[in-house]
């Protein structure tokens, strides 16, 4: 029986589990958008008193009459059901309507359950090296903040899953960027993170829908700091006062030259340095964020500052290419370096990263997609994003179309004031 345009309900009889009075049970099947379950109705009947097409007993003897009536019932209940269940999401499956009729609770979960749950087995693909801790961190911090909001919010240490609706996210939004005063971009990484975890408590079957899948999180390009050729020249010509600002901005100008980020370039071995199918000097590994391969073939400075490096004690030590600081100290030498130069730029190790997709390769004509794929990124739009056409690119592609494009115009295209 079509009960509506995605529902379907079936009576039929099962023949292939006959009793020993030849009686076969009466099943019912639930068929939603194609996907289906059932049980059975606890009645066995003998076939030829089945009607099957009416999905009926035949006649009206006691017994008809008391099944047909259970029938009735139990479609009028599968509908019911139905009609509750598409009340609290617009994605019903037969197993979620089938245990709602037959009383069988769906198990509950807390929010934070679902988290501790996530992280419990992130930590797991951790240990096992298949992710990065830096990515547990932030999901670590992201239960603090839904911790946080749930204790301002709604005064409690928790929130069961079935009570979140759309609202939940807008308040969420509303607490991080007004109560803690975080940038939108931020606030929305934690949005993002919270639909994550309600898409996994939908695949676990612990939610019918997630309340929060149309959620918008818009991203806001900040601007992003980068350095022009002449800043580049800067640093590389001036002389550094001492040792460690100097390795620091070696390093941050390898990284300009190859657009490897931070994490990368600390990591960088002999071994990834090769003699690739060009005969040329490549760096080839795969990125730690994403695990794409980056191919990046060395510039003559990129290279001049790995030989000054080679034999370097604390190279040669820890078997790298680069004597590279934790992070944290990084970006602290680096606004030396950057007072030094005269260059009133924050200057951090990503910025690197931004002056090789604009400065170093785009802005000289190097097409984005060989950008990306130096970049490692897994989809060009993430290029696109980085990758910014600086104003110097768009005046020298100009100045070369004004020596092309100097065509006489006839009259008929001029535009001419009328008196």
């Amino acid at each position: 029986m079509k009960v509506s345009q995605e529902l379907s309900i079936l009576f039929w009889l099962r023949k292939d589990n006959k009793n020993k009075d030849g009686k076969a049970s009466i099943n019912v099947r639930i068929t939603i958008s194609g996907a289906r379950d059932g049980f059975s109705l606890g009645y066995q009947v003998e076939p030829k008193k089945f009607d099957t097409k009416a999905g009926v007993i035949i006649g009206k003897s006691a017994e008809a009459i008391e099944i047909n009536n259970r029938i009735t019932h139990v479609k009028s209940e599968l509908l019911r059901h139905y009609n509750l269940l598409k009340e609290r999401g617009p994605n019903v499956d037969p197993l979620s309507l089938k245990n709602a009729y037959l009383g069988v609770q769906q198990q509950k979960k807390s929010l934070l359950q679902v988290i501790d749950f996530h992280n419990t087995q992130f930590a797991e693909k951790v240990a096992a090296g298949k992710r990065a801790k830096a990515s547990l961190t932030k999901w670590i911090t992201t239960k603090d903040k839904l911790t946080q909001f749930l204790k301002s919010t709604f005064n409690t240490t928790d929130y069961p899953l079935y009570k979140i609706d759309f609202a939940f996210g807008e308040d969420l939004h509303h607490f991080l960027t007004a109560i803690q005063c975080l940038g939108d971009n931020t606030a929305m990484k934690y949005i993002k993170q919270t639909k994550q975890l309600l898409k996994l408590a939908v695949r676990r079957k612990w939610l019918d829908a997630n309340p929060l899948e149309d959620f918008e999180c818009p991203y806001l390009d900040p601007e992003r700091s980068i350095l022009d050729a002449e800043e580049l020249c800067v640093l590389y010509n001036k002389a550094m006062p001492v040792k460690r600002l100097e390795e620091v901005r070696d390093a941050y100008l390898f990284m300009a030259l190859t657009g490897f980020a931070y994490k990368d370039a600390l990591q960088l071995a002999p071994d990834h340095l090769c003699k690739f199918f060009d005969g040329e000097d490549w760096i080839v590994k795969n990125r730690q964020k994403t695990w794409c391969r980056e191919n990046v073939p060395l510039l003559p400075i990129a290279k001049e500052i790995l030989q000054k490096y080679k034999n370097h004690p604390y190279c040669v030590a820890n078997n790298c290419l680069l004597p590279i600081n934790s992070n944290q100290r990084f970006n602290g030498y680096l606004k030396e370096v950057a007072d030094i130069c005269g260059i009133n730029k924050h200057l951090t190790t990503h910025t690197a990263r931004h002056t090789f997709a604009t400065t170093v390769t785009l802005a000289n004509g190097v097409p984005l997609e060989t950008v990306s794929a130096m970049l490692g990124h897994k989809s060009i739009k993430t290029t696109q994003i980085y990758a910014k056409i600086v104003a110097s690119k768009v005046s020298k592609d100009m100045k070369a179309l004004k020596g092309i494009f100097n065509l006489s115009l006839p009259d008929s295209m001029l535009f001419s004031a009328v008196a």
